[in-house]
């Protein structure tokens, strides 16, 4: 059940929809309900983040097989500013993105540089339980990607 893909988006409001209708077309066949609706929100989150806060051209990656989700959103700003927010309050509705990310994800974390965060969410169902996440958001990996996690120069 292998799938790969990779696309381009463009720094506009309109790239959240088309990763999430990216990741529906080609992902649909291959995983269950509950694991697709947390890739696409995961997917929608980080992409939404890279339109907001970044700068420049905006990737997002994913690779799926029978066991994990692996997603990464790349943008060419200056790197991870870490503003994860813990209580809005009432009206605080924006800033969650990543809490819900940390969420989702049984593993996720930033490579320092360009903007490019990652998340890895096991696949759910028949023949592939997993225990709950925990409620806890972890703190994100930080580190440097290896070649082969750089975008295309």
């Amino acid at each position: 059940m292998p799938v790969s893909f990779s696309l381009s988006l463009p720094r506009e409001p309109a790239a959240s929809f088309l990763a999430r209708q990216a990741v529906r077309e080609r992902l649909a066949d291959v995983l269950p309900a509950a694991t697709l609706a947390d890739v696409t929100l995961a997917v929608s989150e980080l992409v939404t983040n890279a339109v907001l806060h970044g700068c420049g051209e905006i990737e997002l990656r994913i690779e799926a097989d029978d066991e994990n989700v692996k997603g990464e959103v790349i943008d060419e700003g200056g790197g991870f500013e870490r503003q994860i927010r813990e209580d809005g309050g009432v009206e605080g509705v924006a800033g969650r993105g990543l809490l819900i990310v940390g969420q989702l994800a049984q593993r996720w974390g930033v490579h320092e540089g360009t903007t490019h965060v990652w998340f890895e969410i096991p696949v759910t169902g028949v023949g592939n339980e997993v225990e709950a996440p925990e409620l806890d958001v972890e703190e994100p990996e930080v580190g440097h990607p290896g070649e082969d996690q750089l975008p295309d120069a």
